[in-house]
């Protein structure tokens, strides 16, 4: 793909913006079953959690399928404060006759210096005043409901079951909100969990199969979550407006929604901020929109909209605010390409940034020689000053914070837009998965910088560089000890998600082993079926499993029962601290360790 850089000119019309809200709703509590139809009507599920849960089981709300989200916020930068008219508006559509259904929304933290402040004004169901109430969670499968009196099934915890000061039985009800990463893992187990559960009563019951829309409207300040690994997500406050990079819950601190990776719906934006602000959402931009002086805005405002024709993730929902210089480009496959950095950065340092954003068309074509067709309409970096915690592949707009961007974080975060964004976890335990694709990412970069070093894509002596690259890789990383290979991919704890080797070295590790064995080939075979079977939804860890198993070249009974033990090994399992004999035994030809095939090319 090739393309010409095209700065941004908009047309920018005055017009009227009118932005009521609805009447207020008496909180209520949810309500019991009732008759109707031919069924019974009861409350959708507060979590989408499976029993036993440990990792944020207390997000997602069951009951309904999340359709499509209209952000529409009303936003004041000066005073970084949603304004009057501030709504969302989410179509759903029922899976069972709901007489109430939840949401998850972080509107008061503890953090009260970074955490947010904002108030419900309304809900509406179909246009009609809805009750509400906020209630905390409950642990995924308890038998006294979701209302349960017993205060220690509604704690906080690292582990199952919750232990704590109290020894408690039970598993915990919610992930704890920790106030630094220099705080101890199981610090807070035993706590209660906040009532960040909004439960929505509608005027009468919701039928089985119906669609239905939400208007949620409220005010306040945005803010950040309090992660289980003690760092921060959500909406990051700058001094010219805010910064959204917010995974895995953090988006519940900015807007009401069904907060939950599986949960996927598209997205239109309508944000309306103060004038001279730009608005970087995901998808593609439609329209920018000066409004006259308001009582809200007497400085003026401007309506940015953008669409996402494409489902995103709950984690992946961005929309920052701020003085940002926006451009855009087309390729020639229709792709536009948008970057964004934010003018307070020093000029000599978005100069060396742009030298890096500009990458993004050939690395988006180099990782597709991997994974497939690039899924969206559109790709994208913003660079961001608040110092938060990390990156984010956030949906065709990834975000870089501090005011620095890296090369090879791009690849990282880059590849996730197919691992991840358009194939998604089907829970947290899965999180694994598309890190380390990313991981792998990464690896494949340094094989293209040998590959180069070495004559090229094109000659023998670059595309033998290349792959003695990922060998080399391999080796290293299964040559690791320690507490390296102690905690199972597919059983993270939330204080070590995102900061341990099994959620991206290792599993990194075992797809280059995976290389191995299915042959170059059929690897990125298994992966474009994956992305055309599972775009725009999400994965479960046997169906990723399955889906490599398809592609083996020798397809007997006796290997895939050892491809069945090579991913028990490199996914689900917690060996003692020190390697050697502690870590997976079967990895792949022409890598150290024991050999996938045997002798004469089996499995037996």
């Amino acid at each position: 793909m090739t393309g010409r850089w095209l700065r941004i000119t908009v047309t920018m019309a005055a017009a009227a913006i009118v932005l009521p809200g609805a009447g207020l709703a008496a909180p209520a509590a949810a309500a019991p079953a009732v008759a109707y139809g031919t069924g019974a009507c009861s409350a959708g599920a507060h979590t989408l959690a499976p029993p036993g849960s440990h990792l944020y089981p207390e997000t997602g709300n069951g009951g309904y399928t999340s359709l499509h989200t209209l952000v529409h916020l009303v936003y004041d930068a000066a005073t970084n404060r949603f304004l009057p008219g501030n709504r969302v508006v989410l179509t759903d559509q029922a899976t069972q006759c709901l007489s109430s259904f939840s949401l998850d929304f972080e509107r008061k933290s503890a953090n009260t210096k970074a955490g947010p402040d904002m108030t419900v004004q309304s809900v509406a169901v179909n246009g009609q005043p809805a009750g509400f109430t906020f209630v905390q969670p409950t642990y995924p499968g308890d038998p006294n409901g979701q209302n349960d009196p017993n205060p220690a099934a509604h704690e906080a915890s690292q582990h199952n079951p919750v232990g704590g000061p109290d020894h408690n039985p039970l598993p915990p009800a919610c992930s704890p909100e920790l106030p630094s990463t220099h705080t101890a893992a199981d610090a807070l187990d035993g706590t209660q969990c906040p009532a960040n559960k909004l439960v929505i009563t509608p005027a009468a019951p919701i039928a089985s199969g119906s669609v239905f829309t939400v208007t949620v409207s409220y005010t306040g300040r945005p803010g950040v979550h309090n992660d289980g690994d003690g760092t921060t997500e959500g909406w990051f406050r700058a001094p010219d407006g805010g910064f959204v990079t917010t995974e895995p819950v953090g988006s519940q601190d900015w807007m009401p929604l069904n907060d939950y990776p599986a949960a996927k719906p598209t997205y239109d934006f309508a944000d309306t901020v103060s004038a001279g602000k730009t608005v970087l959402a995901n998808g593609m931009l439609v329209s920018v929109k000066r409004n006259p002086v308001s009582a809200e805005f007497p400085g003026g405002s401007v309506t940015w909209t953008w669409h996402s024709p494409a489902p995103v993730a709950s984690y992946l929902v961005e929309d920052s605010v701020g003085n940002f210089h926006l451009t855009e480009r087309a390729a020639d496959n229709g792709v536009k390409f948008y970057e964004a950095q934010d003018s307070a950065i020093p000029a000599q340092q978005r100069k060396k940034n742009l030298a890096i954003m500009n990458q993004q068309q050939n690395i988006t074509e180099f990782e597709s020689q991997f994974s497939g067709t690039y899924p969206f309409t559109s790709d994208g970096v913003v660079v961001g000053t608040p110092p938060a915690s990390f990156e984010e592949e956030m949906q065709t707009m990834i975000t870089f914070a501090g005011g620095f961007i890296n090369t090879d974080v791009l690849y990282h975060e880059n590849m996730h837009q197919w691992w991840g964004d358009n194939v998604t976890e089907n829970n947290y335990s899965m999180t694994f998965y598309k890190e380390g694709m990313a991981t792998l990412a990464e690896e494949l970069y340094a094989a293209r910088l040998a590959e180069n070093k070495a004559g090229g894509p094109y000659t023998a002596k670059g595309q033998a560089a290349f792959q003695a690259s990922l060998v080399k890789q391999f080796n290293q990383i299964y040559a690791s000890n320690g507490s390296f290979w102690t905690a199972a991919p597919s059983n993270p704890d939330p204080f070590g998600l995102f900061s341990g080797s099994a959620t991206y070295a290792r599993p990194s590790a075992a797809y280059i082993a995976l290389r191995q064995i299915l042959g170059h080939g059929n690897f990125t075979q298994a992966l474009e079926q994956v992305q055309r079977s599972y775009g725009g939804s999400f994965i479960t860890e046997a169906e990723w499993e399955a889906a490599f198993a398809q592609w083996l070249p020798v397809p007997t009974s006796a290997c895939r029962a050892r491809l069945s033990q090579f991913f028990t090994q490199w996914f689900d399992t917690a060996y003692p601290a020190g390697g050697g004999g502690n870590r997976p035994q079967i990895t792949g030809p022409g890598l150290n360790g024991p050999d996938f095939y045997n002798a004469h090319g089996g499995c037996s």
